[in-house]
């Protein structure tokens, strides 16, 4: 009886080491495939990221042959087009980093001279001492309103006319208007320069300024980089004014150059402009 037991429980693990080394075969069969299979995934995945990278560079050649092309152009469509005129930039924001060399050398190509101002958007009126010293100018007892409005009349005359310019020296020495370089004045040109509308306001100081320079010259043009996303290009717009909204381009400085030269309109590449270029560039 035990022999039968022994032979019964024999019979029983040979079974069982069967069936271990069947399951035990069947995952190592498994794995091979499934380590096939990786390593298949794996070369896909490697030939296509090669793919994408061999694509990039082609988009990337062409890119900087599309740009060179364009930096060639320049020259050729803006040359004299401003002849010895005095371009005024303005902004009530910091200058986006490189574009006054980027103005500067555009209105150079034009036969024009730039000058970059920046001025505090609210004219420097809600320091005491500041709003004491333009007082002091412009009459006692005027409100800040008042003041501002002022201010603004005598700015644009300043800015625009053979006159004396007691008004924009005494803003200029008391860091009110700032500037980079030398000002050439009068100016022919106004360009305002518009910045990202969450942290700025063009109806503080731009608008009420272009309506006065509006009253002396038609050379007036708004202009934002092509990057700002909440663009104040509309609120420039609502004044009657020519608008650039990606002046950082090529395209955006051959638009602004014949804006001011006789081709007013609304340019650029985002929802505010009316065509990329002027008709002259196109037709």
């Amino acid at each position: 009886m035990l022999d039968f037991k022994y032979h019964i429980s024999s019979l029983i693990a040979v079974f069982l080491a069967l069936a271990v080394g069947i399951l035990l075969g069947l995952v190592i069969v498994d794995k091979g495939i499934i380590a096939k299979q990786q390593q298949t995934l794996i070369d896909s995945v490697q030939t296509d990221i090669k793919q994408v990278q061999e694509e990039n560079q082609a988009i990337k050649l062409d890119f900087e042959d599309s740009v060179k092309v364009e930096r060639a152009l320049l020259p050729l469509a803006v040359e004299g087009r401003l002849s010895g005129r005095n371009l005024v930039f303005i902004s009530s924001k910091k200058y986006p980093d490189g574009l006054i060399d980027t103005l500067k050398k555009a209105a150079t190509l034009a036969g024009a001279r730039g000058s970059f101002l920046t001025v505090q958007p609210d004219l420097g009126l809600s320091t005491k001492s500041n709003f004491a010293a333009l007082s002091a100018i412009l009459g006692e007892g005027l409100s800040a309103e008042e003041l501002k409005m002022i201010v603004t009349q005598r700015l644009a005359g300043e800015l625009s006319s053979v006159t004396d310019r007691a008004l924009f020296n005494k803003l200029t020495s008391l860091k009110i208007i700032r500037s980079d370089s030398k000002v050439f004045l009068p100016g022919s040109d106004f360009i305002f320069v518009g910045s990202d509308m969450e942290d700025f306001n063009p109806k503080a100081f731009d608008l009420p300024l272009i309506e006065e320079l509006k009253l002396r010259t038609e050379r007036v043009v708004a202009v934002e980089t092509e990057d700002i996303k909440n663009s104040s290009i509309p609120l420039y717009q609502e004044s009657s004014i020519s608008t650039v909204d990606n002046i950082d381009e090529v395209s955006g400085l051959i638009s602004l150059t014949y804006s001011l030269s006789g081709s007013p309109g609304h340019y650029g590449s985002k929802e505010t402009s009316e065509r990329l270029l002027p008709k002259e560039m196109t037709d």
